[in-house]
């Protein structure tokens, strides 16, 4: 049985998410990058400041800009992300 406070009311659990260390965030964002699937997103760099997520570097395409995007977009403390990616298609 869950404990009681002090008016004898079962504790409630709160549903506020706790904030999150800046530095948590930016190596979350990075390894979820250097996980990932396509190994081109490993060049890409973050920086975080209150709330905002930059994503930062080089990719052959506009496709991996966008996975990399949406690679980080759902981490907990991320409001906003920055893509500063630059495309750069391979020489032919």
């Amino acid at each position: 049985m869950g404990q009681q406070d002090q008016s004898g009311h079962p504790d409630r659990i709160s549903n506020t998410p706790r904030p999150v260390a800046p530095q948590r965030i930016l190596e979350g964002a990075e390894s979820c990058l250097r996980g990932h699937s396509y190994l081109a997103l490993k060049n890409v760099t973050c920086d975080y400041r209150e709330g905002v997520l930059t994503l930062r570097g080089c990719l052959p395409s506009y496709y991996l800009k966008q996975i990399a995007q949406t690679a980080v977009a759902r981490l907990v403390g991320v409001e906003r992300v920055v893509n500063e990616i630059e495309v750069i298609a391979a020489a032919r």
